[in-house]
């Protein structure tokens, strides 16, 4: 009888004991996942900009090698300075398309965010790990250049090519992007602004070309 009663107490105490671990790790599964679902409606948004870049670009523009869209297609000026300075902005819309859509054949881990967009949740862990890739991202470099490069012998023409790209240059110093603890809602801004300011340049191209073809 004693020996029963050991054996019910010792069941009971493993029961509770298992109810116990079960909890701590059910409340710590829900404690630290974020739910991202209405954040990821912001996709649309960013969707929308990546096609129009996509239709733009390939519009004016011609395969090169391994590039799709490599250079203006059909396309000299007198000014070869624009010309070039027009092409330069070409491969950098290209790269930055490709590093947001890359499946990692080009790029490792390109654009990690989008594992995300058909998530319920996030970890705590996994968005400190998202905010360190983004962080490290170097799309929007690139544009960083058009200010010490000769741009054309217009003062006009230069100065445009200055608003447009400066605009990157400018968002990329907003504190939104130099917050190294960003949630979730803020990464996913972040990109729709990137996006949608290169489909700007790639808009500019096209206006560019059809103006002087």
């Amino acid at each position: 009888m004693k020996r029963k009663k050991k054996v019910i107490i010792i069941g009971i105490g493993i029961i509770v004991l298992l109810s116990s671990i079960l909890s701590i790790v059910i409340y710590n599964a829900n404690y630290n996942s974020i739910d991202i679902q209405q954040a990821n409606k912001g996709w649309t948004i960013y969707d929308k900009s990546i096609t129009n870049i996509k239709e733009n670009m390939s519009i004016i523009t011609e395969a090169d090698g391994d590039f799709e869209w490599g250079s203006l297609k059909d396309f000299e000026i007198e000014d070869k300075d624009y010309e070039k300075t027009l092409n330069s902005l070409v491969a950098s819309v290209r790269m930055c398309y490709l590093s947001y859509t890359d499946d990692g054949t080009l790029y490792t881990n390109a654009n990690p965010i989008r594992e995300y967009r058909n998530k319920k949740t996030i970890t705590k862990t996994e968005l400190k790990e998202l905010n360190y890739s983004i962080d490290n991202e170097k799309c929007f470099n690139m544009f960083t250049q058009y200010n010490s490069l000769f741009i054309s012998h217009s003062e006009e023409l230069t100065n445009e090519v200055y608003n447009i790209t400066n605009k990157i240059i400018d968002l990329k110093a907003n504190d939104l992007f130099s917050n190294h603890e960003a949630t979730y809602e803020e990464l996913l801004l972040r990109k729709i602004l990137e996006v949608h300011l290169v489909e700007d340049v790639s808009e500019y191209l096209v206006k560019e070309y059809d103006r002087l073809k």
